[in-house]
């Protein structure tokens, strides 16, 4: 009689330590969910943050092309031609076939050293 009592005892005292042991594991679970949840979104937004400088660097014309950067310096289109195809003139450009590619950076830097008259 007393195994039976000490072994009813010692079955009661593991279900509940494996009860409080579940309980336990659970809420452990729960909250590495939520902090990898939030982890997840952080990363989230940082991506769309970057992302969104990205298009904002694209978007804000870093790259330009020969009428983009005539009207960028104010002015005709021709006259920055004649800028380009000047000799001893060395302006930030790239030509793939007949097109023109102006980085604005570069352009901005060649303009507070450039000193020129094109007539």
């Amino acid at each position: 009689m007393l195994k039976e009592k000490t072994f009813l005892i010692a079955v009661i005292c593991l279900s509940i330590s494996i009860i409080i042991s579940s309980f336990i594991i659970y809420k452990g679970m729960e909250l590495n969910g939520i902090y990898v949840s939030n982890g997840m979104h952080d990363i989230s937004q940082k991506l769309e943050s970057v992302n969104d400088a990205a298009y904002y660097n694209k978007s804000n014309n870093d790259i330009m092309d020969i009428n983009t950067a005539a009207e960028y310096l104010g002015l005709d289109t021709n006259d920055l031609l004649k800028v380009i195809n000047a000799k001893g003139i060395d302006f930030p450009y790239v030509k793939v076939g007949s097109n023109f590619i102006i980085n604005k950076i570069a352009l901005d830097k060649w303009m507070e050293n450039a000193r020129i008259e094109i007539q």
